[in-house]
């Protein structure tokens, strides 16, 4: 018998949630440009080799890879952010740097810790490579910001450091508990850790550089807020700052980034990068959560075409 339905975690999208998908592409694609940003196109497939070392081992699991017809190894695409390093270090030179690019495409996770959520999302990228400065590091978030904003939402913008997490560091920040193998020098700062009110003069001694460039991305961005008890043990690669974006309504994750400036020396081209990705199925589960309001109570820039059907219904009053 046919099978009418498709694997756990990938559906077709057809005309309408189409055309709200390119509409907003679009918008992302018109901010990118006007601030000097140019489009890279990547593959969907590559070796799976050269990223072994850069994934965390919970990372790699969510890649879908096989051997191909002549024996290789090969990994359908998981994280734009490698990839964009590898295509780029052969390619570029100190005349090109700094270089601001973006992306957007498919990537295709299997995450079997949470079942029915999306294998395949679509997301949209963009980084600044070559440029190792706190200014950078503040453009980056600024621009994230401001597309939260380009579509009518608040952004609360949490970011930290990894460097606060120092290998002895990492259980408590994990667990958000104390344990007893944190060193005697340590255990100040993981108790303040836990508690939730480590501040940057906390971090100074052991990791002078961070602290420095918090100060100065508070001092500039003051709105934004500055977790140092903030942990994700994913994505081996980042060495500076890292953050995510939600939506200040809902809390709803929209974005995420950071710094990583070892990634592209991996690739053979030493260059710092900074930078950010949206998922845009993010963006439309937010669209979601504006069921029940009147079109007059939309958030600026959106319109009852561009909610969901059952919440369009709502937006125009029937």
């Amino acid at each position: 018998m046919a099978k009418f339905r498709y694997p756990t975690g990938v559906r077709p999208l057809l005309i309408e949630e189409t055309a709200r998908r390119r509409r907003i592409e679009s918008r992302f694609v018109d901010v990118l440009e006007r601030a000097g940003f140019a489009e890279i196109v990547l593959p969907i497939i590559d070796y799976a080799e050269p990223y072994t070392l850069l994934q965390a081992r919970d990372t790699s699991k969510q890649s879908y890879r096989f051997v191909d017809r002549e024996g290789e190894v090969v990994a359908i695409r998981s994280d734009f952010t490698p990839m964009v390093a590898r295509s780029l270090a052969p390619a570029i030179t100190k005349a090109d740097l700094p270089l601001r690019v973006y992306y957007r495409g498919d990537v295709i996770r299997c995450d079997a810790s949470r079942l029915g959520a999306n294998r395949e999302m679509f997301q949209i990228g963009a980084e600044i490579v070559g440029d190792p400065s706190i200014e950078a590091d503040i453009a980056i978030l600024r621009l994230a910001s401001d597309l939260v904003r380009e579509f009518g939402l608040q952004p609360n913008v949490v970011y930290s450091d990894v460097a606060v997490a120092l290998p002895e560091l990492r259980p408590v920040l994990a667990t958000k508990r104390m344990n007893g193998d944190v060193p005697a020098a340590l255990r100040g700062i993981a108790e303040k850790l836990v508690a939730g009110s480590a501040a940057v003069d906390d971090i100074a001694p052991f990791a002078p550089e961070a602290a420095a460039r918090l100060s100065a991305i508070a001092a500039a961005l003051p709105e934004f807020e500055l977790h140092l008890d903030d942990f994700e043990d994913a994505g081996a690669y980042y060495t500076g700052i890292r953050f995510r974006i939600y939506d200040a309504a809902s809390r709803t994750k929209l974005a995420q980034g950071g710094r990583y400036d070892r990634l592209y020396e991996t690739f053979g081209a030493p260059a710092a990068a900074v930078g950010f990705t949206f998922t845009i199925d993010d963006l439309f589960e937010e669209r979601r959560q504006l069921a029940g309001r009147t079109a007059d109570s939309l958030p600026a820039g959106w319109e009852p075409a561009d909610l969901p059907a059952g919440s369009r219904r709502y937006a125009e009053g029937e």
